[in-house]
């Protein structure tokens, strides 16, 4: 994207701008739905179409966001950022009313896919407030979307439970076709057009590359046990889809505007930034999956675990996990100064690991579940919140919106596989009974657990050896003409964010 300044020089705040703001914050919530959503009905869903392959409902979602997010931002400069709004949240409604009807589980996949068009929008919605809304009021107005966003994170839930106990996975579906439905007019009669266009390439051979690559080897990984992992059909899924993802490496080294500017990672700030940030938005994915599964099913299930809540009471769990997470946001504003980014996400990490493990292990009661949700949502909110302090330490003003990018691609795209890998691992002591249902027994959760731990473990270990940052890498102590775009939220504790 453009980090061209066109915000309006004067004016204030106009009954239609109150509105846009209104608009904008229902459109970042919106995105985090379609995360939030299916996480919590995982279990519904998987069981009602008798499936182990419930992480591509999570997977498809955030991989056609993270591979579109730079491809439709070369849009926006060419065509203008409220049009491609426009599409992206006319394409999200298209695929909820495909989930919503869908007859068959890979119909599911396809309305999830076109789902994940509305992520965009995100960092979109940030780019044409910048453009659009007078200079006076732009702060305000960011820094109302960003907590509006907060406090709705702590109400969803609820909203979640009812609609999933009442209408069922499916009603989930449709209440965000009504969402998107709705916002979509608003936007249009709130919101100005940015006059900014940017002449630009757009690398669409890139993107198919880089998406059919990386769905391909997540395919040989998910039907690997099914095909068996020496099967010429396993093994050429992974020769295609790593020649097709090698081949977008070169494309971007030689491409003049690449989708990916591979060459920002040698820095040793920014791609320490990539590696945390994919290390956090990959984890709290994982146990954004598991911890639905602990507090919905029955105990009587005979699975080792269970608190037999129905989802409205789930959000007993869910909502103060989201609290937890708003209230460390907060605390890495006041703090980044003084300790620094790099620090902060450490921390993050280690919460997300002492939480992690407390929810895979120890998890019999209520309370033992809603610590271990207190300690991710901490977490959560600590490493989240620590990435655009990362990447403003790391890069040089002028290029730290289109380096924030190059960034949220990196964490976005890791963090859509590691959700059909845990379900690949839970799958191995998965057992199913007469009807088809697949049943996780505990053995299942202890694995994914320690699969999370192994994770944010191996990104503890980078971050404080190879990729530590050494003072003369820093370009902390510059002052930034302009702080990076918020990242796109793909992935969170339960709640998507």
């Amino acid at each position: 994207m453009s980090t061209t300044d066109t915000t309006v020089e004067t004016g204030g705040w106009t009954p239609r701008l109150v509105f846009s703001m209104v608009t904008m914050v229902m459109i970042l919530e919106g995105t985090a739905l379609g995360f939030s959503l299916v996480s919590t009905a995982l279990p519904a869903i998987t069981t009602h179409f008798k499936t182990d392959q419930g992480g591509w409902l999570l997977t498809g979602f955030i991989l056609s966001g993270a591979v579109l997010c730079p491809l439709v931002g070369k849009l926006a400069d060419i065509h203008g950022k409220r049009r491609m709004m426009i599409v992206c949240l006319l394409a999200s409604t298209v695929g909820s009313v495909i989930a919503t009807v869908a007859p068959t589980f890979g119909v599911l996949i396809v309305g999830r896919l076109l789902q994940g068009i509305v992520l965009p929008t995100m960092f979109l919605s940030y780019s044409l407030m910048r453009d659009v809304y007078p200079r006076r009021i732009l702060p305000l107005a960011s820094a109302v979307a960003m907590t509006g966003t907060g406090v709705f994170s702590i109400g969803v839930p609820f909203l979640i439970g009812w609609l999933l106990d009442n209408w069922g996975f499916r009603g989930l579906f449709a209440f965000d076709v009504l969402w998107m439905a709705i916002l979509t007019p608003l936007l249009l009669l709130t919101t100005a057009e940015t006059p900014l266009r940017v002449p630009s390439r757009v690398d669409f051979l890139g993107a198919g590359m880089l998406g059919s690559g990386l769905g391909i080897v997540l395919l040989g990984i998910s039907f690997g046990s099914t095909w068996g992992w020496g099967s010429v059909t396993t093994l050429g899924a992974f020769a295609v889809g790593l020649l097709l993802m090698a081949g977008f490496v070169r494309r971007s080294l030689n491409f003049p505007e690449p989708l990916v500017d591979l060459r920002i990672f040698t820095r040793r700030p920014i791609l320490l930034a990539a590696v945390t940030a994919a290390t956090a938005y990959g984890t709290t994915g994982l146990s954004g999956s598991m911890s639905p599964m602990i507090g919905l099913t029955p105990s009587e299930a005979g699975l080792g675990y269970g608190l037999g809540m129905t989802a409205s009471e789930y959000a007993m769990i869910s909502a103060p996990q989201s609290m937890a997470m708003v209230i460390m946001g907060i605390v890495v504003g006041k703090l980044l100064n003084r300790v620094g980014g790099a620090t902060m996400m450490k921390i993050g990490l280690l919460l997300l690991l002492v939480g992690g493990l407390q929810l895979g292990f120890n998890h019999g009661s209520y309370l033992q579940v809603l610590i271990a949700a207190l300690l991710l949502g901490a977490g959560t909110g600590l490493a989240y919140g620590s990435i655009p302090g990362m990447v403003i330490a790391g890069a040089p003003a002028d290029k730290q919106g289109s380096i924030a990018g190059m960034v949220q691609v990196s964490y976005s795209g890791f963090s859509s596989t590691t959700p059909v890998i845990l379900f690949v691992i839970m799958g191995q002591f998965a057992m199913r009974t007469p009807d088809g249902t697949v049943l996780y027994p505990e053995s299942s959760i202890n694995a994914g657990a320690l699969f999370m731990a192994g994770l944010i473990v191996i990104g503890l270990l980078l971050a404080s050896t190879v990729l530590r940052v050494r003072k003369q890498d820093s370009m902390i102590g510059k002052v930034p003409d302009s702080l990076p775009e918020p990242p796109t939220v793909v992935a969170g504790a339960d709640g998507g964010r």
